[in-house]
Parts: C-alpha cells; sequence; structure tokens
C-alpha cells in the first residue's frame, strides 16, 4: 500500500567542521598549487527518525521565488528503500516526506528511489527516479516519474518513464536521474546492452538517444541537466570506449529542444589530466550566476589504486560558446570518513555521502565551496 509520511528536520546540527587539505588544481596542467582552501561542512539526515539508515542523497533544485530548495534522496526502514524529498532552506528546518510509488492491485511496488527534482506550477513539483515491483522482480528496476503535489500525495501523479521507442531490445532496467523545466535525463539497459542515456521531452511525450558526438561510446550515462532559457539545456555524466559497463571519462553537452540536437560535446577529465591516468564521472550540474557552470564530480586513479574521490569544478564557457578549460577542487569528509561521494550540487554547495564507523554506514552531507 501506498505509505505517505511527513517528518519536520533540521539536517545541519552537528558542529561545523573542517575538511583539510582542500585545494584548487590550475587548470591545463593537473598540477596542485602549493597554497590550499578549507572547506566547511555540515551534516544532512532526511528524515531524522528511528531505525533508519541514510544510504542516500541524489538531487536538488532552488524552489522557483523562494531562497528554499527541494532535495531528493534514499532511505532504508525496516529493509526496505524509501524515497523522500526535502522541502526547505539548505541551512535545515525544512519538512522531509517519504515518497513511496503507489501499489495497486495488480501492482505491488518493492522499493522507490527519488534521484532528480524540479519545480511545476501551483507549487507543485515534478521528480524523476525509479522503482521495482514483485511482478518484474527486484532487479528491474523501471523509470519513475512524478508530477504532483510536493507531499507525494497526488497518486495519479505517477507514471513510468520508458524509453521502448529508441530500441528493438528489451529494456530490462530504466532510471530518471534529473530533469529541468519539462526534460529529464537518464538511463537504461537492454537485454543486449547496458548503459545508454536518453532525453525524454514531458510535453510532448517524445524520447531521444543522448550519444557522445561525433563518435558514439560504448556506453554513456546521462545524470544532469541545466535550463540555459529560450530550447537551451546542458547535459553532463560519463561515458566509456573501453566496455559498456564502465564509465570513466566525463563530458558536457549542449542539447537543443527545438532541434533535438547535441552540439559542444566536451571531455573533461579532473585534474585536466588524461583520461589514462583518471576516470572521471560528473553527477550534477549547476549555473554559477555568470553562464558559466559548477558541476558534482567523483574520480578515481585508472590504475586500480585507491577509493573513488569527489571533486567540485567550475567551467565556462569561451567566447565561441564552447567550453572553457575546468578549475577543480577535490576534497574529502576529513577526519570523520573512509570514503566521500559527490551526489548533486547547487550554486556553491556539493551535497553527497560519507561513510564512517565500525560496521561502516552511509552519512548525508552538505559542503560549501568557498
Amino acid at each position: 500500500m501506498y505509505n505517505h509520511l511527513k517528518f519536520t528536520v533540521n539536517y545541519i546540527k552537528m558542529s561545523t567542521l573542517l575538511i583539510l587539505g582542500i585545494v584548487i588544481l590550475a587548470c591545463g596542467n593537473g598540477k596542485m598549487p602549493p597554497d590550499s582552501q578549507q572547506l566547511t561542512y555540515s551534516a544532512f539526515n532526511c528524515p531524522n527518525t528511528i531505525n533508519v539508515s541514510f544510504p542516500g542523497v541524489s538531487g536538488i533544485r532552488q524552489v522557483t521565488g523562494s531562497s528554499n530548495v527541494y532535495i531528493t534522496g534514499v532511505y532504508t526502514q525496516y529493509g526496505a528503500n524509501h524515497a523522500f524529498l526535502y522541502q526547505g532552506p539548505i541551512s535545515g528546518n525544512g519538512i522531509c516526506n517519504a515518497f513511496n510509488y503507489p501499489s495497486s492491485e495488480s501492482l505491488t511496488v518493492t522499493a522507490t528511489s527519488l534521484y532528480g527534482p524540479d519545480n511545476s506550477t501551483n507549487g507543485n513539483v515534478v521528480v524523476v527516479g525509479s522503482y521495482t515491483t514483485l511482478q518484474a522482480g527486484p532487479i528491474a528496476q523501471l523509470g519513475l516519474l512524478y508530477q504532483g503535489a510536493s507531499d507525494g500525495s497526488t497518486l495519479n501523479g505517477y507514471s513510468t518513464l520508458n524509453p521502448a521507442s529508441l530500441t528493438t531490445d528489451t529494456i530490462i532496467n530504466t532510471l530518471g536521474h534529473s530533469v529541468m523545466n519539462g526534460i529529464v535525463v537518464g538511463n537504461y539497459d537492454t537485454n543486449i546492452a547496458t548503459g545508454k542515456a536518453f532525453i525524454y521531452n514531458i510535453n510532448t511525450g517524445s524520447y531521444f538517444n543522448l550519444t557522445k558526438i561525433p563518435t558514439p561510446s560504448l556506453s554513456i550515462t546521462a545524470y544532469g541537466i541545466w535550463y540555459n532559457g529560450g530550447t537551451s539545456y546542458t547535459i553532463t555524466g560519463g561515458y566509456s570506449d573501453i566496455n559498456e559497463s564502465g564509465m570513466n571519462i566525463g563530458y558536457i553537452v549542449d542539447w537543443d529542444s527545438a532541434t533535438n540536437r547535441e552540439s559542444n560535446f566536451t571531455t573533461l577529465n579532473y585534474g585536466n589530466l588524461p583520461e589514462s591516468i583518471v576516470g572521471t564521472h560528473f553527477e550534477g550540474i549547476t549555473t554559477d550566476g555568470s553562464g558559466g557552470y559548477n558541476l558534482a564530480a567523483d574520480w578515481q586513479y585508472n590504475n586500480g589504486s585507491g577509493k573513488t574521490t569527489p571533486s567540485f569544478a567550475h567551467i565556462t564557457r569561451n567566447s565561441n560558446g564552447t567550453f572553457a578549460t575546468p578549475q577543480w577542487t577535490p576534497f574529502s569528509y576529513y577526519p570523520a570518513s573512509s570514503w566521500t561521494s559527490a551526489n548533486t550540487v547547487y550554486q556553491n554547495y556539493i551535497l553527497g555521502l560519507y561513510q564512517a564507523g565500525t560496521p561502516t554506514k552511509d552519512y548525508g552531507y552538505t559542503a560549501y565551496i568557498p
């Protein structure tokens, strides 16, 4: 049965700590300068209640006409995954609503995940993600699209994302990753190939493949989208030319909703280093307020050593509209964590997860990049 819960949370309660060793990488040479900056971070937990573990902060979007934000994610309670949508100040004291794709007489929903929120009309929201059902099995993920009240109570607002028009193969997994101004980006797998990216126009009901241009890659993800105005959008994620299951090279690309065409496809790798040294994947994108973008990235050395590490990337445009060389700010939730991820970005804020404790558990955080 559909279960709607509401929690009031104050997720910035921990004393402000400092991440040590924060550096901005010099553009172009991938070398760390001798001076460093300190980065402040705070805890994020939603919902803040008993018998809950917190495995995911996934997306963020500013509420129209307000300084508040929407934040999506996933938590686990009594062995099942549930989705949430937080609404309120990024500093806390907002409302955390649990979202569960509604079951019916013919459909038993077993888990729900939300990955990206956006504004709709009359204070409503648009949210994308995935859900699983007893009928399809626990592995098969179905794409989720919700359009309705921000507390998740609009039962007829839930629908399924299904990019079947893009392939003649059988689709076995679909995930909606991000949505803005009526355009959804996400991924799907088929029984033949994994790592396919799609673009969905909510207003027209049309799906489009997103590919690496001019030469397609073996796999590609679409994790973040930003609306520039008019018919212009910018999308980011990762791709691989090596194998279908690996997304080890970051990218940024423009897409036009009038022509359904991509342009300015640009490869981006952490520290502006070659892909032979590092692998990179972008988790989200936001404006810098001056015509450029801030991106949330995770990276790892390609020699197999070390865990993935988060980074904040800032990229501007050249005078001809192409993307300039980015600046990078690596960080880690230190000293409390054994691992940190960068899951989404809003203005100069990065949100993600860190792991700590014995046994290891996941915790959410918000970090401010000066």
